[in-house]
């Protein structure tokens, strides 16, 4: 598996996921007008 980090102040490839309500939100609609953190948990089985 790769681990690939996105450091501070990199820039990221646009993605999509749903949010808590259904509806389609992507990376691109906040860049340069809001902060994004993102944190990606880890699944433990």
């Amino acid at each position: 598996m790769s681990k690939k980090r996105i450091n501070v102040g990199e820039k990221i490839r646009d993605f999509t996921l749903t949010d808590t309500q259904g509806k389609q939100v992507s990376i691109s609609q906040f860049v340069g007008k809001k902060n994004i953190y993102l944190v990606f948990n880890r699944g433990f089985s």
